[in-house]
């Protein structure tokens, strides 16, 4: 018995699900469509300002998040009484503990944050302000972009902390 040259489906059907597989990832890649770095660089953000929020509920301390267009820093204020009105940035003078420089940059040159830069308060209380003594935010909504399009929106309520 002479056996037919050609190919058996099985191969066939296992090439092209290969194939598509490798179009699936490959093909953004190669286009330089980088939706999933804005994503994390977004999930970042919101992990940094929920650590913030939970940081100073727990340490009984000024936090302050300082929000850049590609980068989140936190820092803690040493002493228990609240700083000055115009204090500022000044207010947080400590790193936060478990914290290291550059946790939640990004370095993609295309992912920015929106409303950048910003300097957002969370006290002990859990509320969120603009400055160190101010009324607590409202709602404030945070985008994060990847060129001009918006990749995630995070939504904070000051009067509670609420990170979503």
């Amino acid at each position: 018995m002479r056996r037919e040259k050609g190919f058996t489906m099985v191969e066939l059907i296992t090439v092209m699900i290969l194939l598509g597989v490798l179009a699936a990832i490959g093909i953004p890649r190669l286009m330089g469509d980088n939706t999933t770095a804005a994503v994390v660089f977004g999930d970042q953000v919101a992990s940094a300002l929920r650590h913030a929020q939970t940081s100073a509920v727990a340490h009984r301390r000024l936090v302050c998040a300082s929000l850049g267009e590609r980068s989140v820093g936190l820092t803690i204020r040493t002493a228990t009484s609240l700083p000055a009105a115009n204090a500022g940035a000044g207010a947080c003078t400590a790193a936060l503990q478990g914290i290291e420089a550059g946790a939640y940059d990004s370095s993609d040159s295309k992912v920015a944050l929106a409303n950048a830069p910003l300097l957002l308060f969370f006290r002990p209380d859990g509320t969120v302000a603009a400055s160190a003594n101010g009324a607590p935010l409202g709602r404030l909504a945070l985008d994060v972009k990847l060129g001009t399009v918006v990749q995630r929106s995070i939504r904070l309520e000051g009067s509670t902390g609420y990170v979503k």
